[in-house]
């Protein structure tokens, strides 16, 4: 338990969390680079090939978490300590800090075991967003494979490589069946794609929950490309809690553009979908998670205008893209950086949800590593490969960012 000693370290994800990636290898939470495989010397923790006792038990697990008790930053956990140095709240303190206001307040007794379950189930998606990549969205894969793969491999070949992104989350997968028989101890579900909302099986797993007694006890949360909206939802009303986050990263024609090919009044029927259904059950709360980016961060003050002009309904996280570094805004030139630093101070301070996140996000691009000329090349080059391919124009949907970029040079 946190004390003196470990307050600055101690973490409720890697005492009780686990993470299943795209590809079923596991690691403690979504904030940690590197699988268990990556960190130690045998690739043989996946999910299905291995037990999920065995997974959430493995011995690399086991060392981190003796770090983080004892006081010590262990270096899987970089991403929180880099948003923590910036002044930035980062996921071990939020979900710390829910921890012990529900043991405190909300009578929620002890967690033991794995009792916080992201699973990235596959690759299975319905559109390509910009800072997403095929290992995550299958239909990013035929223009993967188009720019880059053509001469090497002949598709077919490339489908069959990439198979490895779903076939732990595969309908005859043998880790549903390990799901089933290990979910006495679960008390939140995070669910990540692809899109999860086109799994068959998660949906099955939440009427499982019900049947057996658990999902009274359980939390979930969703992050959704916001395109669908299923009739299999109406299981939530079991649920203790279901948190909802649509993934918004720009409105109107920017989101159509950062997550193509999705159509923003699709997205926002849907949203009034869920309006509907937090209002009639009262156990479902709605966030918009705005993932900001070198692409759109010069447009959040727009963003934000739409949010509280129309979805106030809703909550407000602001999100931050680490990799490709190429997307990572905290290594913006610095005359990017100045003029996006110029716009963020500028946001109406009314916008007091903003503005609780906020200065996380300013510091966390004044403390960014200094530009890298190679990385900003490759940005504008990426840009450019994927707008002649979709037929889009960065520099007409973002105008005055992309008069900003070209006067750069």
């Amino acid at each position: 338990m946190m004390n003196q000693q470990n307050n600055n370290s101690w973490c409720v994800n890697a005492l009780h969390g686990m993470s299943g990636n795209n590809d079923g290898s596991s690691k403690m939470c979504c904030m940690i680079d590197e699988s268990y495989n990556y960190m130690g010397k045998e690739r043989v923790w996946f999910l299905g090939s291995k037990t999920i006792e065995e997974n959430f038990n493995n011995p690399i697990a086991q060392s981190i978490k003796a770090n983080l008790e004892a006081g010590v930053r262990d270096r899987a956990c970089n991403q929180c300590w880099a948003e923590e140095d910036g002044g930035r709240k980062s996921k071990r303190l939020r979900d710390n800090e829910k921890y012990f206001h529900g043991l405190e307040y909300g009578g929620q007794e002890p967690f033991t075991g794995l009792a916080k379950f992201e699973l990235n189930l596959g690759n299975t998606c319905n559109i390509k967003c910009r800072t997403c990549h095929p290992t995550i969205s299958s239909l990013w894969m035929k223009e993967d494979y188009d720019l880059n793969h053509t001469a090497r491999v002949t598709y077919k070949d490339y489908a069959i490589e990439m198979k490895k992104y779903h076939q732990t989350y595969d309908e005859d997968s043998p880790f549903w069946e390990d799901l089933a028989n290990n979910l006495s101890t679960i008390k939140q579900f995070d669910f990540y794609g692809g899109e999860p909302f086109l799994s068959k099986k998660m949906w099955e797993v939440l009427k499982l929950c019900v049947d057996n007694g658990y999902a009274k006890d359980i939390e979930l949360h969703y992050n959704t490309n916001g395109t669908t909206w299923p009739e299999e939802t109406e299981v939530w009303k079991n649920f203790k809690h279901v948190n909802l986050s649509f993934s918004i990263d720009g409105v109107g024609e920017q989101f159509e553009y950062m997550r193509y090919p999705a159509v923003w009044t699709e997205a926002v029927d849907n949203m009034k979908k869920a309006s509907a259904f937090s209002k009639l059950h009262g156990n479902l709360s709605l966030s918009w998670c705005i993932t900001l980016s070198s692409i759109n961060i010069y447009n959040l003050p727009e963003t934000l205008n739409a949010y509280y002009d129309n979805f106030t309904d809703f909550g407000l996280y602001l999100n931050l893209v680490h990799r490709p570094a190429h997307y990572n805004m905290s290594s913006l030139p610095a005359d990017i950086k100045e003029a996006v630093l110029d716009r963020l101070h500028n946001i109406p301070k009314q916008y007091e949800h903003a503005w609780y996140q906020l200065p996380g996000i300013i510091g966390f691009l004044e403390n960014g590593t200094p530009c890298s000329e190679q990385e900003w090349a490759k940005f504008l080059t990426t840009i450019k490969t994927h707008d002649d391919y979709r037929e889009q124009d960065f520099f007409k949907t973002f105008e005055a960012y992309g008069r900003v970029v070209k006067a750069h040079g």
